[in-house]
């Protein structure tokens, strides 16, 4: 990409507005927290003394930000993932219980939600530029200040949670030994954080036994790699089974050792094998929507193989119906909006034509990039309330394919179709990038001047 193209997102792209508030820094004691009325919560109103000992994330946003809405679906992401591990997220706006309820409801929002008709918390806290997210640590100190789209990383850290990919592997085969609850909290962990490009020669050099053992004592490393290559996932599923076995568990590990892929899609064998292991089922199913998870249970049907039986309770559901008839639309615009950004926006491939090229940013209509320390090339771009970064453009268009795919068949009552739904998610993605070559033209990297 040419720097001309770089100045010229600057016109088109811009971040949301965020604000520290006064007086408050990393360390310090948090304020009380307090509102008029709060949704999605029962019992007495929450404070930081009865949230002692958790994790607490405040978002100040409003159903009037534009920003604030788009980062909605993170926040929520947020709260269905680590509330269970200690997390409390309470999303905090000035405006009244009744305009804010029928945005939650049409949108499946179930944080905890406040209206602080009085800005008591948001005058506290130096609210002065929305979003804005405040992580509170468990002895009710301040431990983040920042944006939604920088939250993750402190709600783990604050959590203490683990989140590399090759640890998360550690503590999921360490696991298979224990409970299913454990194995299954584990994998779902694995599954959340995975890499597609994991090197597993380097995870299974690191946990070979060495060679030899010397009259000193001393230890030699396990052999280097013969350059005889093997099938990755097939052995780190031996490799899986035979866990509890050290013989031949060290025999797997030193094949791939030998000749394991150093860029193993280790995201797409976590996400096959949970689904095997732990499938979507008719009593989790019906959990999910009597908490109103419908975003999980389309999600959870995508990729975790449930049985027709289970399907067909998901067919019966009037407000999964109705979530799925609102929501269908939206995820195929997302989908699209990926798409373009693979395409055009990570290889550098932005129309000749300035007047194309705007009307391309107008309709990807993102609120911020991530570049690379040169500025020169797209790194990333805030897509849904969330970084969508260059390597995972491919599987976050096809799994808003297979989303709307799915909302689409429960919308017109129907099961979907699982057996064909990736051969149907490569011919929808076809029809997608048919219609953005019509408008923008065949994508052409640009040379570097």
């Amino acid at each position: 990409m040419s720097m001309r193209s770089c100045v010229c997102l600057a016109a088109f792209v811009l971040a949301p507005s965020i604000a520290i508030g006064q007086g408050l820094s990393v360390g310090a004691p948090a304020p009380a927290i307090t509102a008029d009325g709060w949704l999605n919560w029962e019992g007495d109103a929450p404070t930081l003394e009865s949230l002692a000992g958790r994790v607490v994330m405040i978002e100040f946003w409003g159903t009037w930000c534009g920003p604030c809405v788009r980062a909605m679906p993170g926040i929520q992401k947020l709260h269905d993932r680590y509330r269970e591990r200690g997390l409390t997220v309470l999303a905090i706006s000035y405006e009244p219980i009744a305009k804010m309820e029928p945005f939650l409801q049409s949108n499946g929002y179930t944080m905890p939600v406040g209206s602080d008709l009085a800005k008591n918390t948001i005058t506290a806290y130096g609210v002065r530029g929305w979003p804005k997210t405040i992580l509170i640590d468990k002895e009710g100190k301040i431990a983040h200040i920042g944006s939604p789209y920088d939250a993750e990383a402190a709600v783990e850290k604050a959590l203490g949670l683990e989140a590399g990919p090759a640890s998360l592997l550690n503590t999921w085969l360490d696991s298979l030994g224990g409970s299913k609850d454990g194995q299954r909290q584990a994998l779902e962990r694995l599954t959340e954080k995975a890499a597609s490009g994991f090197d597993l020669q380097a995870w299974a050099l690191s946990h070979c036994t060495p060679k030899t053992v010397t009259d000193e004592g001393d230890t030699t490393a396990p052999n280097k790699s013969s350059g005889k290559k093997v099938d990755g996932a097939e052995t780190l599923r031996r490799c899986i089974k035979s866990w509890s076995n050290e013989a031949q568990r060290q025999q797997a590990l030193q094949q791939l050792a030998d000749g394991g892929p150093t860029d193993f899609d280790l995201a797409a064998f976590s996400e096959e094998t949970f689904a095997k292991t732990f499938p979507l089922d008719a009593k989790e199913l019906e959990t999910m929507l009597a908490d109103k998870k419908y975003a999980g249970v389309v999600e959870a049907i995508a990729r975790r193989a449930p049985a027709a039986r289970t399907l067909a309770a998901a067919t019966k559901d009037k407000d999964l119906v109705a979530f799925c008839k609102g929501k269908a639309d939206g995820a195929r615009l997302m989908a699209k909006k990926g798409l373009i950004a693979q395409l055009y926006v990570f290889p550098g491939a932005l129309p000749k034509d300035e007047n194309v090229n705007q009307k391309l940013w107008g309709e990807l209509s993102i609120s911020g990039v991530a570049t690379s320390p040169d500025r020169k090339t797209i790194t990333g771009i805030m897509l849904g309330g969330e970084m969508l970064a260059r390597d995972q453009a491919d599987g976050f268009v096809a799994g808003k394919l297979a989303q709307a795919l799915i909302m689409e068949s429960l919308a017109d009552g129907k099961a979907p179709r699982l057996g064909t739904l990736r051969k149907d998610c490569d011919a929808a993605r076809a029809a997608l990038q048919k219609e953005l070559e019509g408008r923008y033209g065949a994508p052409e990297p640009r040379e570097e001047k």
